[in-house]
């Protein structure tokens, strides 16, 4: 067996014991364990879709979805995990869309993690179609972006602005497996009153 399918299977294991911490934690009360549980979970996910990437073996498994339940469980998933305020925004959100409901999760809970690590007291969880395109989009009320993340946003750069930038790689390949007629799903990053990371898939 090669080291890489090794590090694949024990990433697994991993994060089937870091299910047991986070249910644990949370029997507890205890949201800041919870909260390092399931986000170092999310991390080891991220890694392991990276390495599908890599070896060719990601199937795309896109389908039609409703982007406000999605937002809906992301919301009711962070809720448990901090006492910042969670918004939600879908009121212009398109009913159905057609994406991988599965890597898009992970890419916006990849964000929203993000996100809890820098805003004072909310995040935003907005939704809508934006021409031919679905935004989702996720705000803090923090410093923003660094400038150079802005300019070139598709760069190998950290999501977390301190990490080893596998989030915003990672999500930059999510986005483009969404195409549709000419069109490739983007991110896009951009700071007002706090950072909004955008991701848009196309019709």
């Amino acid at each position: 067996m090669e080291f890489t399918e090794l590090a694949a299977l024990t990433i697994h294991d991993v994060k089937n014991r870091l299910a047991i911490l986070a249910g644990r934690a949370e029997a507890k009360g205890d949201a800041e364990t919870l909260h390092g549980a399931l986000e170092a979970a999310a991390t080891l996910t991220r890694l392991l879709v990276f390495y599908k990437a890599q070896k060719g073996a990601l199937g795309v498994d896109i389908d039609a979805h409703v982007p406000a339940e999605l937002f809906a469980e992301l919301a009711a998933e962070i809720a448990r995990q901090t006492s910042l305020t969670v918004k939600i925004d879908t009121d212009h959100a398109p009913t159905l869309w057609f994406y991988d409901e599965a890597l898009i999760r992970m890419v916006l809970l990849n964000a929203i993690y993000n996100a809890l690590r820098h805003a004072r007291t909310t995040i935003t969880l907005f939704a809508a179609q934006h021409g031919t395109n679905l935004l989702f989009e996720i705000r803090d009320d923090g410093p923003g972006f660094p400038p150079d993340m802005i300019d070139q946003p598709a760069r190998m750069s950290a999501l977390s602005r301190e990490g080893t930038g596998l989030g915003l790689h990672l999500a930059s390949q999510v986005a483009a497996f969404h195409h549709n007629q000419g069109q490739t799903g983007r991110i896009e990053l951009k700071n007002a009153d706090g950072a909004a990371f955008c991701l848009l898939l196309p019709q």
